[in-house]
């Protein structure tokens, strides 16, 4: 089998509670987030921390379909392994850091599209890496957009106000 490649890491802060972006980000059977017209999933089993979830990711002019066992460790860690679908492996996850109210969001992980060594070594380094990455920004900013609109107004999930510039009261 041919080497992992590794994904590139993103983060991005969001002003909103850890635990506000954790239900977003995993509520797979509620429809995509507002303005993601590109993904879609459905929970296809539940087993206590772990799910079993299809995935439909459209990049470009083609739909990608996977399978990912997604583990949840709330409210601080998501990780997604790829059961079946375009690439031969994929384990990758997404990291939730509580910043004083706010959350930041990372995500790493590692693929590999073919299990031709050197074959499937370079097509997902000059392919399929670039197109994950983006794919993962861009979805990592309709996470930021969603969750602090949704915190903006949320009775349950308060931001924390913001202290005043020093020397202003």
């Amino acid at each position: 089998m041919a080497k992992p490649v590794q994904l590139g890491t993103h983060d991005i802060l969001i002003d909103a509670p850890r635990e506000l972006v954790f239900q977003m980000m995993t509520a797979f059977d509620a429809g995509p987030m507002p303005g993601d017209t590109n993904e879609s999933s459905k929970v296809i089993s539940r087993d206590d921390d772990s799910q079993i979830v299809e995935f439909k990711s459209r990049v470009g002019f083609i739909t990608y379909t996977s399978v990912e066992k997604v583990t949840l460790d709330a409210p601080q860690r998501i990780t997604f392994n790829h059961l079946s679908g375009p690439l031969n492996y994929a384990c990758d996850e997404f990291i939730l850091d509580d910043r004083d109210g706010q959350t930041l969001l990372t995500h790493h992980g590692e693929i590999i599209w073919s299990r031709i060594p050197f074959f499937g070594w370079f097509g997902t380094v000059l392919y399929t890496r670039p197109m994950f990455n983006r794919v993962a920004a861009r979805h990592m900013e309709l996470i930021k957009t969603a969750a602090e609109a949704r915190a903006a107004r949320s009775h349950v999930f308060r931001r924390k106000p913001k202290a005043p510039p020093s020397g202003q009261a």
